[in-house]
């Protein structure tokens, strides 16, 4: 109850203030309206309160004015946001803002400026992806990446080093591929491959070793090759070789071996080397060389018998050295020398004859000196030089021919200049420009694409510019504005919100029927 006349107490204060009692001056200090804003004067017996002129001419200041304390002169703010400059102001010009320097004189950082937080020297990167190498950075000549040393002085390994994962020992592989070895490695001196032994005592067998399948103890082959023996073998003396016995009783015949075939009965030869025998041999009575007949009727031959040839026939020579004749024959008649045709029935080629080659065929040159067309020889039309093409069935390639190198096929560019498109080319239909998706499944952000930079995606803004709730953002949602309390816990204030002010406590109060003292 007692609440309730305090706030009907507070709402007849409230409305005694608002009524507008003019009354009648004498003097200026009668028209003070409290404001030491205005120039208050009274003028035949009206007040007039006239706002004061605070303009200081001064660039540098926000000039303004306070009920209380009358003219105020601020200071701007000359502060543009922008950690990349020094921020001053000039009486005579206002704000100057100067970038300021980030050269910090070092090899090893990169200098930047960021315009939230001001000059950036961020440490450069010299790792150059390579395990192979030490990487360091000095501040006059920069990234330094000196090749490390892999070697482990082991002989038994094989050092090397990968781009990925730096030095690898990877043991050698002592095996010679040898079964006849035994197989070891020593750090010191490497691989060591000692001979094994392979004798099993048996004098009938070879023993030997095999590199693919170690020791071979195999049965020795007493064959002496020699087909005039008969072969035998004895475990403590080895092989036994005996004579063969080989007459057949031929007078044509000499009888005797060979290592390679046996008993050989050959017949003996009845040659009296006079080519100009029949030579023959009897089993009983041995050889016999009788005369022969060399002539054989032919008008184109020369008969005569050589001892050393026998018979002898020779052609007559018919050539009368004209190499534009055919020579032939007759061998009734003798020699017959008719001319030649040269003629090939080849479009391709100049026809001649020269007495001391003959027939000249030479083939006709097709060439236009073109790299864009086919040059071919019919042996029935001559010369042919068709276009070539120099389509090669492929959309990403533009297809031209020079005369002096041929076809050329050089890959057409799909590069739009566009960072929101995939660039690509089918030989089949060409250049493909596929956009690309810049969405980020973020709701706080709005996502855009330039075609200079690609996706974007910006920080929306949540603040809806009411101090009466609490601005945030979710990825799945987006914006949320959630409505503050402003409840401070006192019965004696009313509590509300201002959009523009915030909170207001508001405590009851009693109106005081004296007058005010300004």
């Amino acid at each position: 109850m007692f609440k309730q006349i305090i706030i009907v107490i507070s709402l007849v204060f409230f409305a005694f203030n608002q009524l507008d009692i003019v009354s009648a001056c004498r003097c200026d200090s009668d028209c003070e309206d409290c404001n030491e804003c205005t120039l208050d004067t009274c003028s035949r017996g009206c007040c007039s309160n006239v706002e004061i002129d605070c303009s200081d001419g001064n660039p540098c200041t926000v000039d303004s004015c306070s009920k209380e304390t009358g003219c105020v002169h601020n200071d701007i703010n000359c502060d543009d946001g922008d950690a990349c400059t020094t921020d001053s102001c000039s009486k005579l010009s206002g704000c100057c803002n100067l970038p300021i320097p980030c050269d910090d004189n070092d090899a090893c950082t990169t200098d930047s400026c960021l315009n939230s937080t001001g000059c950036s020297n961020l440490p450069i990167s010299c790792d150059d992806g390579n395990a192979c190498t030490t990487d360091s950075c000095s501040k006059k000549t920069g990234c330094c990446n000196l090749s490390i040393s892999c070697d482990d002085d082991n002989a038994c390994t094989t050092d090397s080093c990968s781009k990925e994962i730096g030095c690898i020992h990877s043991n050698i592989d002592c095996d010679d591929g040898d079964a006849c070895t035994t197989d070891s490695c020593s750090k010191k001196t490497g691989c060591c491959n000692l001979p094994i032994s392979c004798d099993d005592n048996d004098a009938c067998t070879t023993d030997s070793c095999l590199n693919s399948t170690g020791c071979s103890n195999l049965q020795i082959s007493c064959d002496d090759n020699d087909a005039c023996t008969t072969d035998s073998c004895s475990k403590k003396t080895g092989c036994v070789h005996s004579n063969l016995v080989c007459d057949d009783g031929n007078a044509c015949t000499t009888d005797g071996c060979s290592k390679e075939t046996g008993c050989t009965h050959s017949n003996i030869d009845c040659d009296d080397d006079d080519a100009c025998t029949t030579d023959s041999c009897s089993k009983k009575t041995g050889c016999s060389n009788l005369p022969i007949c060399c002539d054989d009727n032919d008008a184109c031959t020369t008969d005569s018998c050589l001892n050393s040839t026998g018979c002898s026939n020779l052609q007559i020579s018919c050539d009368d050295n004209d190499a534009c004749t055919t020579d032939s024959c007759l061998k009734k008649t003798g020699c017959s020398n008719v001319p030649i045709s040269c003629d090939d029935g080849n479009a391709c080629t100049f026809d001649g004859c020269s007495k001391e080659t003959g027939c000249t065929n030479s083939s006709i040159d097709c060439d236009d000196a073109n790299a864009c067309t086919t040059d071919s020889c019919s042996k029935k039309t001559g010369c042919s030089n068709l276009p070539m093409s120099c389509d090669d069935n492929d959309a990403c390639t533009t297809d031209s021919c020079l005369n002096s190198t041929g076809c050329s096929n050089l890959p057409i560019s799909c590069d739009d200049n566009d960072a929101c498109t995939t660039d690509s080319c089918s030989s089949s239909t060409g250049c493909c420009n596929s956009p690309i998706s810049c969405d980020d499944g973020n709701a706080c952000t709005v996502d855009g694409c330039s075609k200079e930079t690609g996706c974007c995606n910006t920080p929306i803004s949540c603040d809806d510019g009411d101090l009466c709730t609490n601005d945030s953002c979710s990825e799945k949602s987006g914006c949320c504005h959630t409505p503050i309390s402003c409840d401070d816990g006192e019965d004696c204030t009313t509590d509300t919100c201002s959009p523009k002010l915030g909170c207001i406590h508001t405590y009851f109060t009693i109106p005081n029927p004296q007058p005010i003292d300004c």
